[in-house]
């Protein structure tokens, strides 16, 4: 489950998104995330096999190449990409348009994450899935409080759209972890 940030009128606020409503996300936000990891999958595999950091010249700018060279078929990549379009088909940034962009985002993320985490659980062993329960509880919890951060540090309305953006993020870099234990 994720959180669901919202403002209006000075306030923000949290409602908890269900299984239920995390099951009705649109066919085509998934298929639009889904759309891009296939082609992140396919510019990886294009790519070859990833260089290691044996294989990278030291130094910040060669770090920063490398992740510039990296970033056209790294998963991450796709982390707002619906969210992007979203926004571009609304044609404002207005609060109300951020948070809705970002949280539909975040629960096509929160979906896959769920199947993920359910299919890596009856791959692994007791003790492995035991650790994983623990790791997502933990996880859980410092997504949340990563995500109030923002609100406690501004309380103002500009802290929706930055918690629903968190949301987001880090809900998608998980399910791109947790997907990786499917694999």
């Amino acid at each position: 489950m994720i959180l669901r940030y919202f403002s209006g009128a000075g306030l923000v606020g949290l409602a908890l998104l269900t299984s239920a409503t995390a099951a009705e996300v649109p066919k085509e936000d998934a298929s639009a995330v889904k759309a891009c990891l296939d082609i992140e999958a396919n510019k990886a595999k294009a790519a070859g096999s990833a260089k290691d950091e044996l294989d990278e010249k030291a130094g910040p700018e060669r770090r920063l190449a490398a992740a510039t060279e990296k970033a056209g078929h790294a998963k991450e990549s796709c982390i707002g990409a619906l969210a992007v379009a979203c926004v571009q088909k609304a044609g404002n940034t207005s609060n109300a348009t951020l948070n809705e962009c970002y949280s539909n985002e975040a629960a096509v993320w929160d979906q896959r994450l769920n199947a993920a985490y359910r299919a890596a659980l009856v791959k692994m062993e007791k003790d492995a899935a035991d650790n994983l329960r623990k790791t997502q509880r933990a996880w859980i919890v410092w997504r949340d409080a990563s995500c109030k951060q923002p609100y406690l540090v501004f309380q103002g309305t500009m802290a929706g759209p930055m918690e629903s953006w968190c949301a987001l993020d880090l809900t998608g870099r998980q399910a791109i972890w947790m997907e990786g234990w499917v694999e």
